[in-house]
């Protein structure tokens, strides 16, 4: 099958340069990296047994909003 992609050029030029460093077309590596998505969600990938000893030891507020306290922490 083949498809278009609109790209900018930047974006195109940059992955055209890594592609030739990598030895391998840029439709090679946009197949690869698409393999690689749909292969296996993150979600169901297992955790690494170091975060797996740390999940679900820290409990927030029901209405803690993760994005203001960021928000707040950059300013």
């Amino acid at each position: 099958m083949s498809i278009t992609l609109e790209l900018s050029d930047e974006v195109t030029q940059q992955a055209e340069q890594y592609a030739r460093q990598q030895g391998r077309s840029l439709a090679a590596l946009v197949e690869e990296y698409l393999r690689q998505v749909v292969a296996k969600p993150a979600a169901t990938q297992p955790l690494a047994p170091a975060v797996a000893e740390l999940y679900g030891i820290l409990s927030l507020p029901a209405d803690f909003d993760y994005k203001t306290q960021r928000d707040e922490s950059a300013s």
